[in-house]
């Protein structure tokens, strides 16, 4: 029996934020493990620029991953490639379970790495093409958020373990990481694939059959279904009509404007990477033991922060569809900008002497990955999963997670050594570069909130293509019309014990001028009493 209405929204949702669990785990697994002398001694006692060699050549590893899903996500499609990208994850950290000197644990890492770039640059599309116009942020936040519970059960682990004198003690929690992947490449033999991938190349039926799975009991003709099936059609045919669908394309201007959208998805990961986050992810334990706290307690903090980091995080599931991305985007770069400022300035105060100072430093990164929690966190993955158009959004997402693993790589690499030579001035470069991103987010980044991913195809276009749109495009926008029109009448239809109805009633239409498609009625009249589908949120 196929999952249907909530139930696959709810197991999509899952299997997103399973995969960003998956990812949280793998970026705070090394805060640990890099600080246990026993790793350190296997490894053959290697110097701070190794150590970082170490972390960050997991990132090298990433970016080839998510490059490849460019062509491999596009050909096989987003589930099957997220079901490639666990087999190499599982295999990677097999083998950096079982390493026994830096070689091997380099190759592992690499390896693991391919496996999670190729899941990081495919879940966030297969969630934004699967999730409707109006929550599509909350619901990529929600996975978002669960990287933090990623990250924060690989801290709370190694803590347990720390006091486990055995190389178990690091072992095993890079063994973990096998559990998620499992998981999440089970989940998906379960889930469909996505509607708009489907009909892209030319499985029309399974399209609308999605469709109608997700907001009804598979009835196709509900106008809910209609007018999302015909938005995502004449979106692929406008996109068609102009022959956009290669990685040349991706970087020339043209007619979609591709080469603006792929450097603003590029840009918003470095600016989520430079904004300082993995500067203190991958070596948080080692930020507070240079507060002066022994290794213990230091890893137990990191273990309290994880919990902060995720109550941040579970902040936008409520605020991005209220406030939209640009305030979030402004909000967490000075956010963020403050809390280096405190944490640098206290480290600062340590080094002199005042060793009061330390609580400063504890407050500093706490409110720091609150404030990046509750906006860069989610917001660099959501933006680049909805600004491409269908044809180009895995080959535009790609190269924007490529570039997420690119910054990841540099400021993984360089870290331990500006902790070494730089000491507190680190956390104020970071704070000083989180003042300048505020620049592009101004000048560059347009809102996208409660737009259909057809509608922020066509308004990243240039005026031809709008014009085409226009004339010949007609559903475009019915979606998010026929959402906001029956948000009011959904919520009375679904009270929480009542089960959606197994179809739907076809609005009653005014006499109005013919026009094109089914879709374009359900946009340009309405009968209010009509009924909603299932599945407002």
């Amino acid at each position: 029996m196929p999952l249907k209405g909530k139930s696959l929204f709810r197991a999509s949702t899952a299997l997103a934020g399973c995969g960003f669990l998956l990812f949280g785990y793998d970026q705070g697994v090394m805060s640990g493990v890099v600080a246990s002398k026993l790793f350190l001694n296997t490894m053959g006692n290697p110097n701070s620029a190794t150590v970082g060699l170490i972390v960050a050549i997991y990132e090298i590893g990433c970016m080839f991953g998510a490059l490849s899903t460019g062509y491999i996500g596009d050909k096989l499609g987003r589930r099957k490639t997220i079901r490639y990208g666990c087999l190499i994850l599982i295999i990677g950290a097999i083998l950096q379970t079982a390493a026994v000197d830096l070689g091997m644990m380099i190759f592992a890492r690499i390896l693991t790495g391919v496996g999670n770039g190729m899941n990081t640059a495919t879940i966030p599309v297969y969630q934004a093409e699967l999730s409707p116009p109006k929550s599509r942020g909350a619901h990529v936040a929600f996975e978002a958020s669960l990287l933090t519970v990623g990250v924060g059960i690989a801290y709370w682990l190694e803590f347990g373990l720390y006091f486990v004198d055995s190389e178990v003690s690091w072992r095993f929690p890079l063994a973990f990481q096998i559990v998620f992947a499992m998981i999440l490449g089970l989940a998906s033999f379960i889930l469909p694939e996505t509607p708009r991938w489907l009909q892209a190349h030319g499985y029309e039926h399974e399209s609308k059959t999605i469709i109608a799975r997700l907001w009804t009991d598979e009835d196709t003709t509900h106008p809910r279904c209609v007018a999302e099936w015909e938005e995502i059609k004449e979106g692929i045919e406008l996109e068609r009509r102009t022959g956009v669908n290669t990685y040349r394309e991706l970087f020339s201007k043209g007619k979609f404007n591709n080469r603006y959208r792929v450097l603003l998805g590029m840009c918003g990961q470095l600016i989520q990477q430079f904004g300082g986050i993995n500067a203190i992810s991958y070596y948080l334990t080692d930020v507070f033991m240079n507060a002066g706290m022994t290794q213990s307690m230091a890893m137990m903090m990191a273990g309290v922060d994880s919990i902060v980091y995720f109550i941040g995080s579970v902040t936008t599931i409520y605020t991005v569809e209220r406030f939209g991305r640009r305030f979030l985007m402004y909000a967490g770069l000075i956010g963020q900008m403050v809390t280096l400022l405190i944490t640098g300035i206290s480290q600062w105060a340590f080094t002199q002497g005042h060793h009061g100072a330390s609580a400063g430093v504890i407050v500093g990164v706490f409110l720091y990955n609150f404030a990046f929690g509750a906006a860069w966190l989610g917001l660099a993955w959501l933006y680049p999963s909805e600004i491409f158009s269908t044809g180009m959004r895995a080959k535009g997402n790609s190269m924007s997670t490529a570039a997420n693993w690119i910054g990841n790589f540099v400021v993984a690499e360089i870290t331990p050594v500006l902790f070494e030579y730089a000491g507190y001035w680190t956390f104020l470069m970071y704070a000083i570069l989180n003042a300048l991103f505020l620049i592009p987010i101004y000048f560059w980044y347009p809102e996208t909130k409660g737009k259909s991913l057809e509608e922020i195809e066509v308004m990243f276009a240039d005026e031809d293509v709008q014009a085409d749109a226009r004339s010949v495009c007609t559903g475009i926008g019915g979606t998010s019309l026929y959402d906001s029109k029956h948000d009011a009448e959904s919520l009375r239809q679904r009270p929480p014990s009542q089960r959606f109805p197994s179809s739907g009633v076809v609005p009653t239409l005014k006499e109005k001028p013919a026009v094109d498609t089914e879709a374009a009625k359900i946009k340009q009249d309405y009968s209010e009493d009509a009924p909603a589908g299932p599945n407002f949120k």
